[in-house]
């Protein structure tokens, strides 16, 4: 069954739904623990969430969407007050609104400032904007061929810094491998970890190497997942930046036991070579690979073992 066909997710009935009257017909909004609001795209194959995490002085927004739908009137309707934008990383499906609320902390390397610069069109998304990508159909008034993401100003924030919205203070950290930009926010007094990218219920993906895409680093990936398995208290829960919204904190130690395996590999398995048209963007289908976690899977490529048998 294609993805378009699927049912809906039945993750979505254990959070409460808002009712909310500028979705635009594409967004929904969801009210999670701690005073956040979790953002989805559920109609696109990526299931792109990002969030409002509200204090008592201040917001931030955790990535901007895909920019398929305007998003600012919801946002405006969800909060008045004063709001920074922050990016888990640079990739498409996260920075489509960036222009909207800049400028937009993240952690900038050499791809970030080019995009941020010249933006994005429709080619540099690969496959990502056909028809089949989308349930029902395209949204009302979006045309697939002038998708774009325009060019944004960004501020650079590094490992360590601190968003203060009053009663809450969310602690950047840098945690390299999807791309070398990622970075999560903590909030320790809340026991909540926003992950971005680099972990949520789904395909992760270690095998990017592009101007669109910058250079996963499957290492240094397995660093940061050893890393915050060590130090994440386990009663923290995850909240994801695509599929499911939470989930527990011992999934960091797992999915840094399969990148440990991934590693490790002298040969590719059979049973992990090829992926499929979704996971595939601008990188030749011959080369990817997936290994198999607990609710979660790993795409990586298989130069990496090539490299590895030199």
């Amino acid at each position: 069954m294609e993805w378009k066909d699927m049912p809906r997710r039945a993750y979505y009935e254990k959070y409460e739904r808002m009712d909310v009257k500028n979705d635009g017909g594409w967004y929904e909004v969801y009210r999670l623990p701690k005073n956040v609001y979790a953002i989805a795209e559920p109609r696109h194959f990526q299931e792109v969430n990002f969030f409002l995490i509200v204090g008592t002085d201040r917001a931030v927004l955790f990535d901007t969407g895909m920019g398929i739908v305007p998003v600012k009137p919801l946002i405006d309707e969800l909060y008045q007050g004063e709001m920074i934008a922050v990016n888990s990383h640079f990739h498409f499906d996260h920075i489509g609104s960036n222009h909207i609320f800049e400028p937009v902390n993240s952690c900038v390397d050499s791809y970030v400032s080019g995009i941020a610069k010249r933006g994005l069109t429709c080619a540099d998304v690969g496959a990502q904007m056909d028809e089949d990508m989308f349930k029902g159909g395209y949204p009302q008034g979006f045309a697939p061929d002038r998708y774009a993401v325009p060019s944004y100003q960004v501020k650079a924030v590094r490992e360590g810094y601190i968003f203060d919205l009053g009663n809450r203070k969310l602690r950047v950290l840098h945690t390299p491998g999807h791309s070398f930009d990622s970075l999560m926010l903590y909030d320790e007094d809340n026991k909540i970890l926003f992950t971005g990218d680099t972990f949520y219920m789904g395909a992760l993906y270690a095998h990017f190497h592009c101007a669109q895409f910058g250079c996963s680093d499957i290492s240094m990936y397995w660093q940061t997942m050893d890393r915050l398995s060590r130090e994440i208290p386990e009663d923290v829960q995850l909240y994801c930046s695509h599929n499911d919204f939470i989930a527990p904190a011992a999934k960091l130690r797992e999915t840094a036991e399969v990148l440990r395996t991934i590693i490790e590999k002298e040969s590719v398995p059979d049973g992990e070579k090829g992926v499929g048209k979704g996971h595939q963007y601008l990188e030749e289908e011959s080369i990817l690979c997936e290994k198999k976690g607990d609710g979660f899977s790993v795409v990586y490529t298989n130069e990496k073992v090539k490299e590895k048998k030199k």
